[in-house]
């Protein structure tokens, strides 16, 4: 059973892995969190509200690679959506967009756009445990795949430029931009709005639908969206080749294994029963028997990596790291379970074929509304 285990590990690895990995950018090469200080307008960019959004002059300040501080000037402006209304943060996330000739010899190298993870609101506790929960929520994927976004964590002192007296120090990370990814593992981003399931690489699929399982999160889809593809998560394909499409979900801070305080299930899935994000139901797509059975023994053999990435996180509180393994216990004794699995995930599965029509009519249905 070990040496099973093992070559499926290896020979997920061997699929899942960048086939062309280019050399780590400095900002994501380590673990240490970065210390930064974002001297801008943050009374205005916490009002920023609507789908039009003006740019923000700011600076940060950073150490550079030979100990002199750094001034950068950026660009600062709010990102997201739920995040971004007045009742549930305070400090939205936003885009920080630097000028890629004075990052030279910083962290920031060969960085143009970043997504920031800010602390949401100022109360310091608990939103720290959150944060770091989301940010551990982006690491579990990256033990699972390469394929998935890098982060950062970074410790931020912000100064508001409209207040004389507005200063705080608060955590938050730093999410790798979608160019960044491309370079990365030699793909291009999938923009259409619309993605039928046959043009997925169905184990890349399945693996991310577990995952979405693993976490509680029901708020995402890789088919479709409002522009482009994808609700929370990205597709990316070789370039030059049709299909084989990788999805790569992002955004955690609505599922069950963050548990963020103002996180609510989407009203349409009462009717399944889902009354809080920690109630799990799998949205995954119907696979072959063989990609289900390897990927679910995949994360078998990932399982003791992903409790050692949670209990090893020193700044997560005792009570919020027990929270969370105990999340994640109750999905391994879900997939442990033949019956568990059966109940829970396996007669959930969706109908690849009716996924397909179903998204093959709105494409249909978007070219004729042109």
């Amino acid at each position: 059973m070990k040496l099973l285990s093992l070559f499926l590990s290896l020979l997920f690895s061997c699929f899942l892995l960048s086939e062309a990995c280019a050399s780590e950018v400095p900002l994501f090469a380590t673990e240490e969190p970065v210390q930064i200080k974002v001297i801008a307008p943050l009374k205005t960019l916490k009002k920023q509200r609507g789908e039009e959004l003006e740019e923000l002059p700011g600076q940060v300040k950073v150490i550079g690679n030979d100990g002199a501080e750094r001034t950068l000037d950026i660009q600062i402006v709010a990102r997201g959506n739920f995040r971004r209304q007045k009742d549930i943060c305070a400090m939205p996330p936003f885009w920080l967009n630097f000028k890629k000739k004075q990052v030279e010899g910083t962290v920031f190298e060969g960085q143009d756009k970043l997504k920031v993870v800010s602390h949401c609101r100022e109360s310091r506790r608990p939103f720290d445990a959150y944060i770091y929960r989301e940010y551990l929520t982006y690491k579990t994927y990256q033990l699972l795949t390469d394929r998935s976004f890098a982060v950062r964590l970074a410790r931020i002192d912000y100064e508001d430029t409209e207040s004389k007296y507005r200063k705080e120090s608060q955590i938050g990370f730093f999410i790798e931009h979608n160019n960044g990814f491309e370079d990365r593992h030699g793909l291009k981003q999938v923009k259409d709005q619309f993605i039928p399931p046959s043009q997925y690489d169905l184990k890349e699929l399945c693996l991310a639908d577990i995952f979405q399982y693993m976490v509680s999160n029901l708020d995402y889809t890789f088919f479709d969206s409002l522009d482009e593809c994808c609700h929370n998560g990205k597709a990316f394909q070789r370039e030059g080749m049709d299909g084989g499409f990788f999805p790569v979900p992002y955004d955690f801070d609505m599922s069950g294994l963050v548990n963020a305080p103002y996180a609510k299930p989407n009203p349409a899935f009462k009717r399944i029963g889902i009354k809080k994000v920690t109630d799990r139901y799998y949205l995954g797509v119907s696979v072959s028997d063989e990609i289900w059975t390897e990927t679910l023994q995949y994360y078998m053999t990932k399982k003791a990596e992903i409790y050692a990435l949670w209990e090893n996180f020193e700044p997560l509180e005792d009570k919020q790291r027990l929270e969370a393994l105990d999340f994640i216990d109750n999905f391994y004794a879900i997939i442990e379970d033949p019956e568990k699995l059966q109940s829970h995930m396996t007669k959930k599965m969706r109908s690849i074929e009716k996924l397909e029509a179903s998204t093959l009519r709105k494409i249909e249905a978007a070219k004729q509304a042109k």
